[in-house]
């Protein structure tokens, strides 16, 4: 939970800032309210994710985990058991 309010405590997203990270979660289907945030995203992937989850991708190719977080947080809890890292 202390890690969800991190991005509280990073600045507002410049203008630039915040479209980047809209056009990402538009093309995830993530867009909150079909508006533009001016909220850092934090994203928080259970640690039995996927490689493509993770960074993207598969059949149908989205953004992953990274790139949905991008300009904001990627909360990687227990990060030795998640596939791939050791």
């Amino acid at each position: 939970m202390l890690a969800a309010r991190i991005p509280g405590i990073l600045p507002p997203l410049e203008a630039s800032e915040a479209l980047e990270v809209s056009m990402v979660q538009s093309i995830a289907g993530v867009l909150t309210e079909g508006r533009i945030s001016r909220r850092r995203p934090f994203r928080d992937p259970h640690h039995s994710s996927s490689m493509p989850a993770l960074v993207g991708g598969g059949a149908q190719a989205r953004p992953g985990e990274v790139s949905l977080a991008h300009r904001g947080v990627l909360f990687l809890d227990e990060l030795a058991e998640f596939p791939g890292i050791r």
